[in-house]
């Protein structure tokens, strides 16, 4: 498996993607419209965005699956199309993936919290994740479970992929910087978090989205205290400024990518970006990550 291969060569850092909904943004996509149905409505432009990160050197890039839950495709009444929208999203980035980088399936939140917030139950998170990761298992070469920010929903993910797949798995939650360190919105702290992780079959423990560069890179100067197991992450671009009903991400490309020059020199093994990163990024790190 080739991704256990670069697991296991420290001289290997591994390459993510960047973000995927601020690209679909640059190309029109409408506010309030999920992503996931433009595999099928634009199949063109998914694929194209794929493409141009696999191009400018991603190792392997994910699924346009974040929201391909049915509890969180119901919110759209799209629940009845889950099927073709999954198998249209293995089309669109298998037909672009170079021989020698991986397809990565993307499982993003539900949407849904447990009480107080919701209604959300364990049972209700792990049904609607076994469905998404039944339809996605054939086509992808491991899993990158991102965004969460409920300790029991990420744990639900896991056991719901794990019932049905063997390979492997990065699980990243989001987390905020507070005055007592960093946390998730339900009040889970960093070392709660990686510890829990630390005791699944997960490959590898990650942090994505939320945070800019600068503070993931304190984020994971205290991460690789809680785990022996290889960290992801992927940073936002910067915090979001909103003009209108638009979302700027507009930190410098070289003030991000320096960031993550650190992160790698602190242990990183798989770096990438989240929102409002773009393949520019990605190539930038890519001349980092070739340099050492």
């Amino acid at each position: 498996m080739l991704f256990q291969d670069w697991i296991k060569d420290d001289s290997k850092i591994i390459l993510f993607d960047g973000g995927f909904g601020s690209e679909l943004i640059k190309r029109g996509l409408t506010s309030g419209k999920i992503p996931d149905i433009l595999n099928i409505e634009q199949p063109e432009i998914i694929s194209q965005i794929h493409k141009s990160y696999y191009d400018a050197g991603s190792d392997m890039c994910q699924t346009n699956t974040f929201g391909s839950t049915p509890l969180s495709l119901m919110r759209h009444n799209l629940e009845s199309r889950i099927e073709d929208i999954i198998e249209s999203a293995l089309k669109n980035i298998r037909e672009v993936c170079p021989s020698g980088c991986l397809v990565v399936g993307d499982i993003g939140p539900t949407g849904e919290f447990r009480p107080p917030v919701g209604n959300a139950s364990s049972e209700q998170w792990y049904s609607s994740f076994s469905t998404q990761a039944k339809l996605l298992e054939k086509g992808v070469d491991l899993w990158h479970i991102e965004t969460i920010s409920d300790l029991e929903e990420i744990l639900s993910a896991i056991n719901a992929i794990r019932d049905i797949s063997k390979k492997p798995l990065i699980a990243s939650i989001t987390y905020k910087k507070t005055k007592r360190g960093f946390f998730t919105i339900m009040g889970d702290s960093l070392e709660k978090c990686i510890k829990a992780l630390d005791n699944e079959n997960v490959d590898v423990i990650g942090a994505n989205c939320t945070l800019g560069s600068n503070d993931m890179l304190e984020l994971l100067k205290d991460a690789a205290k809680f785990t022996e197991k290889p960290l992801s992450v992927k940073p936002n671009a910067g915090q979001p400024i909103i003009e209108g009903d638009k979302t700027f991400y507009k930190q410098p490309v070289e003030e991000f990518t320096n960031d993550i020059r650190e992160m790698i020199e602190l242990g990183a093994k798989i770096v990438g970006g989240c929102c409002g990163t773009s393949p520019i990024t990605i190539k930038e790190i890519r001349g980092i990550i070739d340099s050492f």
